[in-house]
């Protein structure tokens, strides 16, 4: 079968699907700075093609899809395909995701749960600028440490990260709670609690530290709102690795800037580069979140690790090979709704 992957970001991918595939697989590579027409060109023989990042951003590849009259299967190099217009693409073609990003995300939550415990950050800028104000040495000291050994994780969206963070967090001493749309039979492993999105209200209340690791879609949106918000403890954090729209925009600002709770780290957003056009560098929402000095922001970049692709192409690759001996594809998600391209 004859691949072709799409954009820079696909690059570290190579080895590993030449690895995992025989001589019978053809592998092919294009960037976009080659531009559309070559890109034509390499659609006409693709049975299977790989969306790279980069290439999705900036190379307008999905416009050329009724080009690939041979596509079998779109493979989609992470989780999320809430964006993916169905119509766009043949109903003849399976769209596949690919996981393997769960652990470098699972280490950022961590990470941040435990810099905001410190305001790792804010301490940091202050002593940079020549203050002791949080030297214990002083009668009085501007901030102390908190401890995040014996505090309450809450996880929303108990899926292949949440199982990772809970991991983690239980190792650190943390209680672990978890909801999904339905309550589980048996409960999970590293949980101390589990309930479906009904009973988010005592995840909310309990937590000291509540992850969004959900789907965005009807039932998620707007999720975290002023209602929701107003549940959690004053001393509580908010992390969001989910998207964006699953917080209310202007409910979320306004609580961290009357601290109705503590503090958050959110690395997905309401605006990105592909959204705004005209400008290479646009702020990630509209209200000025980078204002605030109890938030940690990333660029939508928690899962953005080499051994994440290493994991991801080792994902794909196993569902090439179900792909072409028609068994259960790992990562399939939907087929397209659009016309069938005629070959």
């Amino acid at each position: 079968m004859k691949v072709l992957l799409l954009g820079e970001k696909c690059i570290p991918y190579l080895s590993i699907f030449r690895n995992n595939l025989d001589e019978s697989w053809t592998i092919s590579t294009w960037r976009p700075e080659e531009g559309s027409d070559i890109l034509i060109e390499k659609y006409k023989t693709a049975e299977i093609i790989v969306t790279g990042f980069d290439a999705m951003n900036t190379g307008n590849v999905f416009k050329y899809i009724p080009e690939a009259k041979k596509l079998k299967l779109l493979q989609i190099p992470f989780v999320g395909v809430d964006w993916l217009d169905k119509s766009f693409i043949p109903s003849n073609v399976m769209v596949a995701n690919a996981s393997g990003h769960e652990i470098a995300m699972a280490e950022y939550c961590i990470g941040t749960m435990l810099s905001l415990a410190l305001d790792l950050f804010n301490v940091d800028k202050s002593f940079r600028n020549g203050s002791w104000e949080n030297w214990p040495g002083l009668t009085h000291t501007k901030s102390i440490n908190n401890e995040i050994f014996g505090k309450t994780l809450g996880i929303v969206g108990y899926g292949l990260i949440g199982k990772e963070c809970a991991k983690r967090a239980k190792s650190l001493g943390m209680k672990v709670m978890g909801v999904n749309r339905k309550t589980k039979k048996k409960l999970p492993s590293n949980l101390d609690w589990h309930g479906s999105t009904d009973e988010i209200d005592k995840l909310l209340k309990e937590s000291d530290y509540v992850l969004l690791a959900c789907d965005l879609n009807e039932t998620t949106h707007n999720l975290i709102n002023k209602k929701t918000l107003n549940k959690m403890k004053k001393t509580s954090f908010l992390i969001n690795i989910a998207r964006g729209n699953v917080c209310n925009e202007d409910d979320l600002y306004n609580c961290l800037k009357t601290n109705k709770i503590a503090g958050a780290a959110i690395d997905t957003w309401w605006v990105y580069p592909y959204s705004d056009k005209e400008n290479k560098n646009p702020m990630p929402s509209n209200l000025p979140f980078h204002e605030l000095n109890n938030l940690i922001m990333s660029p939508h970049n928690s899962s953005n690790s080499l051994e994440s692709d290493i994991r991801r192409a080792e994902f794909m690759s196993k569902n090439f090979l179900a792909f072409k001996d028609n068994n259960n594809v790992p990562g399939f998600v939907f087929y397209g709704t659009g016309d069938k391209v005629e070959v």
